[in-house]
This record gives C-alpha cells, structure tokens and sequence, in this order.
C-alpha cells in the first residue's frame, strides 16, 4: 500500500482551478447527453423523486456558456449533487484527478447493533500499528458513542442524508460502510482535519481520543476497469474503488494469500479456498445446537482472471466440500461484478432450470444506434426498432445469460439453504437475491429490510465510445483529467412471483428479518447463525447420490438419497425410464453410446434434484463442475 498522508497536507498540495471553461463545459454536455439519451431509468426516477437533473444540467452548462465565474469545485459539487438525486448508486459522475485516484480513512472500522430498542456501535476492525490507539484504550469491541461531540447514531444519521442510495436501508448502511473510509472521487472531503471520538473503553468508562484523517491514493477496480460493453456488469461503482483499500487497511492477509499464491491462513473449520480467490469466498464448518452446517461467503461477483468459469467452477467445489445436511449462503455486503457470474451460481443451488432475470433498454435512437454497432446487443434490436416506432418507453426484456450457459452447469448442492443479506447487496448481487428469491431456491435472512436496490448493468462512458469508435461520426468524447461518468445502461425486472417489477429501488425483501445484536459483532455472527439454522431446520433434509454403470448396452443406476422418492432419467435428450425409488438399483436398456444422461430426483411431484453424467472416452463420468 502506498504510503498515506494527512488529509491536510493532501489538500495543501493540490492543485485547483485545472480544467479551461471549455473543458468544464465539455463535461456537462457529455452528462446530459448520457442521462437522456442512453440512462435506462429516467422516466422512473423523475416520477418517483420528483427530480429533473437534465433541466439543472442545462442550468449549468448556461452558465458557463454566459463565462460565469463558476468556481471549479463548485462545479463539481453541482454535478455530483445532481447525480445523488437520482438515488442511484450505478450512475455516478466521478471527479477528475487528483481526487479521482485518492481516499481518506480512519484506522477502525464500525459496526452496528441493535440494544434497549436504539442503534448503538462498536468498532469492528482496526489498523494493527496504531500503538496511539493501544494506549488510549481504543480496541476491538469497544462501543463508540460520539463524533465530535455528536451522538455517534445522530452522526452517522446526517452522513447518509447526503449519500444516494435507493431506501433508507440502502443509504444508511452505505453511510455505515463509509464513514471512516470515503473516496474522494464521488464527493467533497471531510471538512474536518481530524475527529474526536467519545467511547466506552473495555471497562465500561467514557473516554476520548483524537484521530487525524490519511489521505491515501486508490487504484479504479478491476470491476470498473473491465470491457462493460462485452461482459455485463453490476457494481457498485464507488464501494469497488473501496473494498480493495479496506482490504488493504483490515485484512491483509487475504490479499498476501492472493498476490503469492499461498493459501490463506484458516481455522480448523475452514474449507481451503484457491488463492486467487482468497478475496472471494470464505467457506467454514459451523456447529449450531448440535448441527453442523456450511458457511460460504461470497464477498463480490467480479470474476478472477481465469474469468467466470473459474469462479463458477470454485464455488461448485466449495459447495461440494460443505456439510449437506444445510447451507448458510452470505452475500452481505457483496456490492456486485459479473451479472453472469451470479446468475450461473444459482443454477448450481438448484434442479430447476434457472428463470434468468430479464434486461431493458430505454427506446432511444441513439440506444438502437448503440445496439446495432456492438454484437452482443443484437438480441434487442428487434424490439428496440418497433419501440421507437411504436413510441413503447422500453425495449423487450431480454436475459444476459442464454439457456445452453444454465443447461452446463449441474447442481452442486442438494441440502436445505438460506440466503443472508443485508442493505450493502447491491447490483449482480441484487439480481442473484432477487433470482434465489423468484425461483423458489430458499429462505432469504436479512439483516436489513431489504438489499440496496440496484437493479441494472453498468457502462462507463469508456464502453459508450468504444462502441462506436468504429463508426464515421460519435456524439461521445473522453472527459479531461481522468473525470469519470457511468450510468445504468439496461434496467433489470424480476420474474417468477415478482414477475415485471422492477429491481432498481424496490430490491429484495428478505422472507424474514435478524436485527444485528452486540453477540453477532463479538462473537461471529453467533445469533445470526442460530437464526439461520432455525430456518434450515424447517426446511426437509435431502441427499441424492447415484452411482451410474453401463454393460451391453445397459445402464444401471444405484441410489442412496434422502427426502426423494422418484426418479427419472433421460438419455441424450430423451426421457427413457421413471421409477419409485425403493432401495433396488434402476435399469434402462437400449443406451449403447449414450453420450448425456440425466438423473432427475422427485419428492412426489417437485424436481427437487438433478445429476447429469457425460461420456468422456469410453466411460460416463458425473458431471460434477462447469467445464470450459
């Protein structure tokens, strides 16, 4: 990590006043254009907030075309404020440098929890050199109570008033997330130098310290840095930049186990994760009342460098590795990635064919332009050239993911599963919630009262140039100094149950609701996790285990299973046999050279399990992972 300097002696060596007036202009002309000709959802966010960011654009680019002495900083604070309003954590306006590539942090990190009916604090995460902070007693666990003479709730209450976000539950936690670790490139810097922090210290008596602000540099993540256009994207543009620096600051030794190849240091219940993706997964063993489930975390969708197969592929061997007798499956705080990642990931959870979530363009001729110049946007041509005709406010709703992408990936878990979230899920996460939730995968368990409501594929406006760099003429032009726009390009609706609504502001409403206890930050997570095995205890145990062989042309097939009573089985394509499962083995005659068979589990009449063998050489081999 580079080394940090005081906020104070950040600021003192910037410059200010970079940008000519053409330059300041030049930004402004490409956010209206962005916002109103390819922003999937500004109907809906107009009508919903009663806003009208193209109008304050305009406003603003009058000014400067008037030669106004429109001060540059002011500027910049317009524009973000405008695009706050939105509520839309996907479509953002970045500054330019140097405050693009900077962050500021406190050394500790704070966690909520719920006592006596009000919201209280502890500091969760700390530096390990800080000996000032040794010495004045502030450590793990111990409870915050003021922020510079604020009451710390009424503190952290007044920062998020000032975040986007699409909910309260969204905006508060977001303000939680950031309170002492905030990138410079989506706002203004704190006002304060440094902070005076009120706590009660290990023995329960009021104390005080004073923490100075350390302005760091920050690298974009590999998240915003990759081809959007060609690999659909849902993140969290600001809290990737970040997660990365938190890694840095409070968990190093995931990031050493990444960058060597060593595997991460675990406990005794820990499942070795690979380690390029040891910032990934966290997989454990967890004994509850007696019953031992697995915990699999997932931190963020954007795949390693060997791309979403790899990821896809680790997250069915770490299913594999888990208890079968119940799954605690953790997206909290999972800000987004790969849109494909995350919906491949639910197949493998699930014998039913997975029910993609559906994505749409606003009808604008420049979208259809934009649809047309890239391959992949073909599939909404069609709908876009009749919407524009026809004057639809939407093209048709058509998946990121195909159906021969779902068909490859089999069913890598069988047991009961809950889901937990909070208010920090948010993009690819949101779609995988909202997909676990619409095909009827599990229980959702929310920390909050529902996820962040981001519903959308993100581009840069890198990916809008790049799209039609090819062509004669572009109405896109790169912004000075490293300034940033992104925004929403196709809206995400739900189906099943949910079918139509859509994902952006409404998010996933967990089915039951944990509120944080001063337990789950001291002791792991200890009361959320017998609320989650609760849940699993509900739910019916199942195994499906099927051993298939082949002789003269026949197959036969041995069963041990829990909580399934027929089968069925196909044979390239074909269904071949279905039997009452009672012990005896199930023989299908007639399969000589099958290449693909399919054994599907009933309980009565619910497809409840599905394993699928492929001939490799002379033999059928279970398919037990995505294969390139």
């Amino acid at each position: 990590m580079t080394q940090a300097v005081t906020l104070t002696d950040f600021l003192g060596a910037t410059e200010v006043g970079r940008l000519t007036r053409e330059q300041r202009k030049l930004i402004v002309e490409q956010a209206l254009l962005v916002l109103e000709q390819n922003y999937a959802l500004l109907p809906f966010k107009m009508a919903r907030y009663g806003i009208n960011p193209l109008q304050r654009l305009r406003l603003l680019a009058q000014r400067l075309d008037r030669g106004s002495a429109e001060l540059e900083f002011r500027m910049h604070a317009e524009l973000v404020d405008i695009f706050n309003s939105l509520r839309d954590l996907h479509t953002r306006y970045s500054l330019p440098q140097p405050f693009g590539g900077a962050a500021v942090f406190l050394p500790f990190l704070l966690k909520e929890f719920t006592e006596d009916g009000r919201r209280r604090y502890l500091v969760s995460r700390r530096q390990a050199d800080a000996p000032e902070l040794d010495r004045d007693g502030f450590v793990f666990g111990v409870e915050v109570t003021y922020w510079n003479g604020v009451p710390i709730a009424r503190a952290v209450e007044r920062f998020g008033e000032r975040l986007p976000g699409a909910n309260p539950d969204a905006r508060h936690a977001r303000a939680l997330q950031m309170f002492t670790v905030r990138s410079l490139a989506f706002a203004a810097p704190p006002d304060e130098d440094w902070i005076t922090i009120g706590f009660l210290d290990e023995r329960n008596q009021p104390r005080e310290t004073r923490m100075v602000w350390s302005a760091t540099p920050i690298a974009a993540s590999a998240d915003t840095a990759a081809d959007t256009a060609g690999t659909p994207i849902g993140v969290d543009v600001e809290g990737a930049q970040l997660a990365r620096l938190r890694a840095e600051l409070f968990a190093p030794a995931a990031l050493a186990a990444e960058e060597t190849g060593q595997p991460a240091l675990a406990g005794p219940d820990s499942v070795p994760v690979s380690p390029e993706l040891a910032t990934v997964f966290e997989a454990r063993r967890v004994t509850v009342g007696g019953r031992t489930v697995g915990h699999l975390r997932i931190r963020t969708f954007l795949p390693p460098p060997g791309g979403i197969v790899a990821f896809v592929q680790e997250f069915a061997r770490l299913l594999e590795a888990l208890p079968p007798e119940g799954l605690v499956l953790d997206v909290r705080g999972n800000g987004g990635g790969a849109v494909m990642a995350s919906e491949l990931c639910l197949q493998a959870l699930t014998a039913r064919p997975v029910e993609p979530e559906p994505a749409q363009f606003a009808a604008t001729a420049l979208n259809l332009r934009l649809c047309r110049a890239v391959d992949d946007l073909q599939p909404w041509v069609p709908s876009m050239d009749q919407a524009l005709d026809s004057g639809a406010p939407y093209s048709a709703g058509i998946p990121f993911t195909q159906p021969e992408y779902f068909r490859a990936v089999p069913q890598s878990y069988f047991g009961p599963i809950v889901l937990l979230t909070d208010a920090r899920c948010y993009s690819a996460t949101d779609i995988f919630a909202a997909g676990f939730q619409d095909n009827g995968i599990g229980q959702v368990l929310g920390t909050d009262g529902n996820t962040g409501a981001g519903g959308g594929n993100i581009w840069q406006l890198g990916d809008l140039i790049g799209a039609l760099d090819a062509q004669p003429s572009t109405p896109y032009k790169p912004l000075p100094l490293g300034a940033g726009l992104s925004l929403v390009i196709r809206r995400v609706l739900r189906v099943g149950p949910n079918a139509g609504t859509p994902l952006e502001d409404y998010g996933v409403v967990p089915d039951e609701l944990h509120v944080t206890t001063r337990r789950d930050i001291l002791a792991d997570d200890a009361d959320l996790m017998a609320a989650a095995v609760a849940l699993l205890e509900k739910a019916p145990a199942r195994r499906f285990d099927v051993s298939l062989s082949e002789a003269a042309g026949e197959l036969k097939a041995v069963f041990d299973v829990l909580g399934v009573t027929r089968a069925d089985i196909e044979v390239d394509g074909r269904p071949r046999c279905s039997a009452d499962l009672d012990g005896k083995p199930v023989v299908v005659t007639g399969c000589a050279g099958a290449r693909e068979v399919r054994v599907r589990g009933f309980d009565r009449t619910d497809l409840v399990a599905l394993r699928t063998f492929v001939r490799r050489g002379d033999t059928l081999r279970l398919l037990r992972t995505l294969e390139d």
